[in-house]
């Protein structure tokens, strides 16, 4: 009975010098990360940090300092993907982390969810008076900022009306020149055809036969003997006249 007692002593010493010695590595690690965090030496601490988390991943305020360490080297998806992963240990000041969540994404200039992490930093610690000035300040400039897209799609859809418009005169135009151009070859067509049709008449009139000189002297004797007989009937006709005024009775007025 004493051997047994014996051997779990020394189990139990052994046991607790390997606590002892992971906490103490544990410590020594994090307040070298520490250290270099205030003095301001950011990458050092982000990768003492780093290391940390990785052997000792259940731990919730490694993971929220080497959030701190990524917010202060800018990488702010980073900074929140830690802060997250940290809220999953209860050992971490959640309202602190939820405000430190809300500045990333302020950082990143993406108010509406910033908004949302203040708020909910609120809830767990309502008295916070930086969080609550935060709050108040990102909503501003949430307003401005849609304030700003709404003036940028303003003065984007005038762009597009005025290319449009642009392009619609563009567009008339050359639908009003190929209108003119087809006239102008419909006019073209149709001199181009009088032209053939009068150079074909001129052509069929060359193509005739033309009369001989005697041919030209019967028809002119034709004509002079029409004008004789018309002249002869014009002449009977007034003989006619007369002969009718001569035959009437002129009564005398007493």
């Amino acid at each position: 009975m004493s051997k047994f007692l014996l051997i779990f002593g020394l189990i139990m010493i052994l046991f607790m010098h390997n606590c002892f010695a992971l906490n103490y590595e544990k410590v020594l690690k994090n307040s070298n990360a520490q250290k270099a965090y205030h003095k301001e030496d950011y990458k050092k601490a982000e990768e003492l940090f780093k290391q940390s988390s990785i052997e000792y991943p259940e731990e919730g305020r490694i993971h929220y300092n080497l959030g701190n360490a990524h917010y202060k080297n800018e990488k702010y998806d980073e900074a929140i993907a830690e802060y997250k992963a940290s809220l999953k240990n209860e050992d971490v000041n959640k309202a602190k982390v939820l405000y430190n969540i809300g500045d990333s994404f302020f950082q990143k200039q993406e108010y509406q969810k910033a908004i949302e992490y203040y708020r909910d930093s609120l809830i767990e610690n309502p008295k916070d008076a930086d969080t609550k000035y935060n709050y108040e300040l990102t909503r501003q400039y949430l307003q401005q900022q849609q304030e700003q897209q709404q003036q940028q799609q303003d003065q984007d859809q005038d762009e597009q009306d005025q290319e449009q418009e642009q392009q619609d005169k563009q567009q008339q135009n050359q639908d009003q020149q190929k209108e003119d151009q087809e006239e102008q070859q419909e006019q073209e067509q149709q001199q181009e055809q009088e032209n053939q049709e009068q150079q074909q008449d001129e052509q069929d009139q060359q193509n005739q036969p033309q009369p001989t000189e005697e041919q030209k002297k019967q028809a002119q004797r034709i004509l002079d003997a029409m004008q004789r007989a018309e002249d002869e009937n014009q002449k009977e006709r007034m003989k006619k006249l007369l002969q009718q005024d001569q035959g009437k009775k002129v009564d005398k007025n007493w």
